[in-house]
């Protein structure tokens, strides 16, 4: 191995004693968890209760139930949370691809107001749906 080749800088992925974990590591993780949760929880979870919709009251009943257990409500709030955030961190990623907001300190700014929306709207939903 040449010395050239021990100069270069470590990936940014390499958590740990080589990379410290900040607050925008943190927010891009909660990023690609929620877009995960969504895409492969609450989506198969809404074809699932549409199309026991489609099957009947006795189907569409059983998927209430389910629903209205303790997992199925655990769910549904990590759901509205998981979408609250998304929402907020994707339109901040919208402003990134305007070039607007690529400043370390703006940074962090609109991560704390992506984390402050996102409290806002699962408030609100816990008010609405209460």
């Amino acid at each position: 191995m040449s010395s050239k080749s021990k100069l270069r800088p470590l990936s940014p992925y390499m958590l740990g004693p080589y990379y410290r974990f900040e607050f925008q590591t943190l927010m891009s993780i909660a990023f690609r968890l929620s877009g995960v949760f969504m895409a492969l929880v609450l989506a198969p979870l809404g074809c699932l209760w549409m199309l026991m919709l489609v099957m009947g009251p006795e189907s569409f009943a059983a998927m209430q139930s389910f629903m209205a257990s303790w997992l199925g409500t655990a769910i549904g709030w990590l759901g509205a949370l998981a979408v609250s955030f998304h929402l907020c961190a994707g339109i901040r990623h919208l402003a990134w691809d305007t070039a607007r907001f690529l400043e370390k300190p703006q940074i962090r700014a609109t991560g704390w107001l992506a984390v402050f929306g996102t409290l806002v709207l699962f408030a609100l939903t816990l008010w609405v749906a209460s």
